[in-house]
């Protein structure tokens, strides 16, 4: 990640403060549509926060942020990630932490082999992570960030929502 999409999500993050996540999840979303997806659901609610489908292929993303190195996981979250996988999607955690080399780590889920947990460094998610798929989202998040930053600062959710929606192929859960 470029140094100044580093400095603008941090302050991001001091902006918005618990909506943060929320703010990223959206950014993602934006991402993946400017990488070519050829379908994506968001949820802001509850269940999967994004399902996309890249190259033919369904996907389902847990997004996870955290100010430092360590996310969480909890029961909610597996099983809803175990359900995708039992429906045939390629599940994976998706995870930004802060810090100074931080990049998106796109870990693939395999049921049963994550505990839920109260703290789980990013460190542990690395043997399980597809790089393609992170080299794929890497130039489109950062340009999402660059344009659309300073509008969920202002604007909040409601502002990427707006951008969100002049995509054909976004669809709300």
């Amino acid at each position: 990640m470029k140094p100044q999409i580093r400095r603008q999500l941090d302050e991001l993050s001091q902006r918005t403060g618990k909506e943060y996540g929320k703010l990223v999840q959206k950014l993602l979303a934006i991402a993946f549509l400017e990488s070519g997806a050829e379908h994506l659901v968001e949820s802001s609610i509850q269940g999967i926060d994004l399902q996309v489908r890249l190259a033919g292929i369904d996907h389902a993303f847990e997004v996870k942020t955290s100010e430092g190195a360590d996310i969480t996981l909890g029961k909610k979250d597996l099983e809803g990630m175990t359900g995708h996988t039992r429906q045939g999607h390629a599940v994976y955690v998706a995870t930004l932490t802060s810090g100074l080399f931080t990049n998106w780590i796109f870990a693939r889920f395999h049921p049963g082999e994550l505990p839920p947990a109260k703290k789980l460094s990013a460190f542990q998610l690395r043997p399980y992570r597809c790089r393609d798929l992170e080299a794929r989202i890497t130039a489109a998040f950062d340009s999402a960030v660059e344009h659309h930053a300073e509008l969920a600062i202002t604007d909040g959710q409601r502002g990427l929502d707006q951008v969100l929606s002049t995509y054909p192929k976004r669809h709300l859960a």
